[in-house]
């Protein structure tokens, strides 16, 4: 502040940065409010003052970069300066401005669903897609992605009919406009394969997961990370059906590519560990088991935080494997 009481104009981005450090306190992650106070970590981009679809452009670019660093509570805020700023307004452009909206509204949503606030994310995710549907029509081609969006979040969140609705609403469409055998429905095969996972409707998920796979190396080959992606969930489906002989050896090669190309803390990486870990426990190897999981937990603690539903599932399967207490002795 300079002596008016006012912001120096080189410090124009400060209140912003305040109210990140704020959502960064209230949500205890003390490493994004150690970062929030640095320009240089926070500023999602420059625009003009006089041009709000420009600055929420700005914003957004910013609040994705944000996202894929993990840095969510950044991302969040920067989202919101998105849409605050687009609030009633108009502009010449009017595809550009609903363009503008809808990606603001999926960045708020994809925030806070990565912090674990499915509540408060639904509402974003679901303007998205009334946006979408008032500008383009309910048969848009971008419908899919946001109802994909919003499927994921269903079943994160445990509205598994919700989800599926979204899933297959967004194939129909992509399926009339594309054809069946798209990377569009590869997706969402891989999505529909995860939410009966989290049903625990295995036999009914596996064949949805390996079209998934089966569509993906068709068009992009066997080495393609977003092809091993797609096997590593079908064999997640294989492991649910007690086929871990099978399931095994895909998420040990997953491991080793995920650990060369992404780097030994990705966020895939700490998901196959746990993965595997499980695989390993359902065969009676619980020291291994408990390594994997340790690694699991540590990599995600640090991405998501210790209180992430991601983090908990990790945890609860760590102290599953626990040795119970020694028994006392009869008197």
């Amino acid at each position: 502040l300079n002596r008016t009481g006012m912001f120096r104009n080189a410090d124009a981005a400060l209140p912003r940065r305040i109210g990140i450090a704020a959502l960064a306190l209230q949500s205890g992650r003390c490493a994004s409010l150690e970062v929030a106070m640095d320009p240089a970590t926070t500023s999602p981009g420059s625009a003009p003052d006089d041009d709000p679809l420009a600055a929420a452009s700005a914003a957004c670019d910013g609040a994705e970069r944000l996202f894929h660093e993990y840095r969510h509570v950044e991302a969040e805020a920067a989202s919101r300066q998105a849409a605050a700023l687009l609030v009633n307004f108009a502009g010449a452009d009017a595809k550009a401005v609903a363009k503008a909206r809808i990606r603001a509204c999926s960045l708020l949503g994809l925030a806070l669903r990565e912090q674990g606030r499915y509540d408060e994310a639904a509402g974003p995710f679901l303007e998205a897609i009334r946006l979408a549907e008032v500008r383009w029509g309910k048969e848009s081609a971008a419908l899919p992605a946001l109802l994909n969006n919003y499927g994921v979040l269903c079943k994160y969140w445990g509205h598994y009919d919700e989800g599926e609705a979204a899933y297959r609403r967004a194939l129909a469409i992509v399926d009339a406009r594309h054809g069946p055998d798209s990377l569009q429905s590869a997706t969402l095969y891989h999505n529909l394969g995860g939410l009966e996972h989290s049903r625990r409707r295995f036999a009914a998920g596996e064949p949805l997961a390996r079209r998934a796979w089966e569509i993906r190396r068709r068009h992009l080959g066997d080495e393609h990370l977003a092809t091993l992606m797609d096997q590593v969930a079908w064999a997640g489906l294989l492991d649910g059906l007690g086929r871990q002989a099978e399931a095994e050896p895909i998420y040990r090669r997953a491991l080793l590519v995920y650990e060369q190309r992404l780097g030994p803390d990705h966020f895939e990486v700490a998901a196959t560990l746990n993965n595997l870990g499980m695989a390993r426990a359902a065969q009676g190897d619980r020291e291994e088991a408990r390594i994997l999981l340790d690694r699991s937990l540590a990599i995600k603690t640090k991405l998501l935080g210790p209180g992430h539903p991601g983090t908990l599932l990790t945890r609860r399967n760590l102290a599953a494997l626990a040795p119970p207490p020694p028994t006392p002795p009869t008197p």
